[in-house]
């Protein structure tokens, strides 16, 4: 474009010398043809408007298809269309979707793509880039769409098949003879019907062979709110399993947030690492900036029930990352000040230190129910070993089949 209108001016100024017709006749054609050119850009980009589809949300192991729209709403054809998408690196088998299109006048197109979602993360789609310009190459306008969009991916959850551990953790609520509530899942006989009783009751296996209405007679029992900490302090792992054993500690964390709630218990999250969400979406250029940034903010999800609040919990797990802060002993101290007597406090962290022991052992003195998790595959089962030794009800957990079945006394992993 710069050496057109140079030949333009070229042409003007030996049209002007010489006084010869065909020079003057040329630089006027090149200058209308610059002028509608530019006119033609100009009204394409009032009438383009270009938007993004994709699922916000995913499971790990799923596929997000992503639809761009671009739609031409002016009279002019739009001949040449360039789009470049930045793609997330961590998903994305490539760095940026490449594509060129045309659109009619009144015209529309859509662009498809599809991503796997093979890690769980706050992933960002864009900046859209959009190139067009006229049909001979003279004009051209660039078109920035730097709307900050996500893509959450889920980690993944692992069924609970089995929960073998003393009946004073929380996934059997301590017995008690105050009859705050009934506990459904827990049948201890069954008795005559007397009014009042909730249709739901009924054994209808034992009405059938007596004869007349027999209900299911239900243990009492006393809840208790969970507290899960997610440690995802860099010190907490080795060098070696950090990223395995962290990823670990997630899993178990939303598979068992997934466990309790199904279950109706009251399930809450604290994570001691870093959440994206807080920082807009953009990270930082290193560990000092992003944990002064993510000073004084605890990632957290409040204690709460429902399927709801399950999404919430997952919401919070799927952002959360590794950051070198608070360690895996402060982080417990904090959490516990928030937890009302009797309440169960779950860490799932990846190595054994004292303080965190000593932390630990603090929690259960002011009636807390505490539960440690050690996901490390260099030493959770030292770890766990020292944990039960200290009196604590303690795993290792270092792949899925461990927190598919549960058993405080495995001895190995």
């Amino acid at each position: 474009m710069p050496s057109l209108i140079f030949l333009t001016l070229v042409l003007l100024a030996a049209a002007f010398f010489t006084r010869l017709p065909f020079l003057f006749l040329a630089a006027y054609l090149l200058i209308t043809v610059l002028v509608l050119t530019h006119l033609w850009v100009w009204r394409m980009r009032r009438g383009l408007r270009v938007r993004r589809d994709f699922p916000q949300r995913v499971f790990q192991d799923e596929t997000v298809a992503v639809t761009i729209h671009i739609e031409n709403q002016s009279l002019l054809p739009v001949p040449w269309l360039s789009v470049r998408e930045a793609l997330p690196t961590r998903i994305a088998p490539y760095d940026a979707m490449r594509q060129v299109v045309r659109l009619r006048p009144k015209g529309s197109t859509t662009i498809e793509y599809t991503l796997p979602a093979t890690h769980r993360g706050y992933h960002r789609l864009g900046p859209l880039q959009v190139r067009f310009g006229d049909v001979f190459g003279l004009a051209s306008q660039d078109l920035l769409i730097d709307t900050a969009e996500f893509v959450i991916v889920y980690p993944q959850v692992v069924p609970i098949e089995a929960f073998q551990v003393e009946s004073n953790t929380p996934f059997g609520d301590m017995r008690s003879h105050q009859r705050i509530y009934h506990d459904p899942i827990r049948v201890v006989g069954s008795r005559d019907y007397e009014p009042g009783d909730s249709q739901r009751l009924i054994n209808w296996k034992a009405t059938a062979a007596v004869g007349h209405l027999m209900v299911r007679n239900l243990e009492p029992a006393v809840s208790h709110e969970v507290q899960i900490l997610v440690d995802l302090d860099h010190a907490s792992y080795s060098r070696m399993w950090r990223g395995p054993a962290s990823e670990m500690a997630v899993t178990a964390a939303a598979s068992l947030a997934t466990f309790m709630l199904e279950n109706r218990q009251s399930v809450g999250i604290v994570v001691n690492g870093l959440d994206p969400i807080y920082l807009g979406g953009v990270r930082g250029s290193s560990h000092e900036e992003m944990r002064e940034r993510m000073s004084g903010r605890v990632p957290h999800v409040p204690i709460g029930r429902g399927r709801g609040h399950l999404m919430s919990c997952l919401d919070l797990l799927a952002r959360v990352e590794l950051l070198a802060g608070e360690n895996a002993g402060q982080a417990v101290t904090t959490a516990g000040r928030s937890l009302p007597w009797g309440a169960t406090l779950i860490v799932l962290t990846g190595l054994r230190s004292n303080e965190l022991l000593a932390s630990l052992m603090a929690q259960r003195k002011l009636g807390h129910r505490v539960i440690v998790v050690f996901t490390d595959g260099s030493a959770a089962t030292l770890a766990a070993g020292a944990a039960r030794a200290a009196g604590l009800t303690s795993f290792a957990i270092t792949d899925k089949e461990h927190v598919r079945v549960w058993r405080d006394d495995r001895t190995a992993v």
